[in-house]
């Protein structure tokens, strides 16, 4: 059956809020992470229910004080739009190095998927219920902090903060090398 103009409009604009809401937390982007609820959203993240938008004032904190680096994967999502309503599945996979009680670091995997409910006001899509289901997780010890040897020199390096590449790389062709 195939879908109208708008239905795929919206489909869009709610798979880049998905993104969005994977660079806020990888970046610890409290701004960012609030942008993607209403401010009377709810949130259940297992370790963290309550409000969505202050979300992001519970787990950048979190991020910053126990992780050394986050990143968050999406995969297929199933979006189903009713007019000014939609809901989403999107299978994620998140990827995290932290330190353990002795300093050792580890490496953890969570398979998850997010179930949510959203709602265009004003002409913007965004979260107004998110549950976090957990379908796999594991913890191994980290390997030696990079496989790479010295080449790993040569890469820019990714920040947890708005200094990041991602916002302030200029993308234009003049500019690319």
């Amino acid at each position: 059956m195939a879908k109208d103009t708008t239905t795929v409009l919206a489909e869009a604009e709610i798979r880049e809020l998905l993104a969005r809401y994977c660079r806020g937390i990888d970046r610890c982007d409290a701004d960012l992470i609030r942008s993607v609820y209403h401010e009377d959203s709810t949130d259940d993240h297992g370790l963290y229910k309550g409000n969505g938008y202050e979300f992001a004032d519970f787990i950048v904190p979190l991020l910053r004080e126990h992780y050394e680096s986050t990143m968050h994967c999406i995969f297929q999502s199933i979006i189903d739009v009713e007019g000014e309503r939609a809901s989403a599945e999107t299978y994620a996979m998140a990827y995290d190095i932290r330190r353990d009680a002795d300093g050792n670091r580890v490496f953890e995997q969570v398979g998850c998927r997010y179930v949510d409910g959203l709602e265009r006001r004003d002409g913007e899509w965004k979260i107004l219920r998110r549950v976090v289901v957990m379908d796999l997780d594991t913890s191994v010890p980290a390997p030696p902090e990079s496989g790479l040897g010295e080449s790993r020199a040569l890469f820019q390096p990714g920040r947890r903060d708005r200094e990041d590449l991602a916002y302030t790389a200029t993308l234009s062709p003049a500019t690319v090398d």
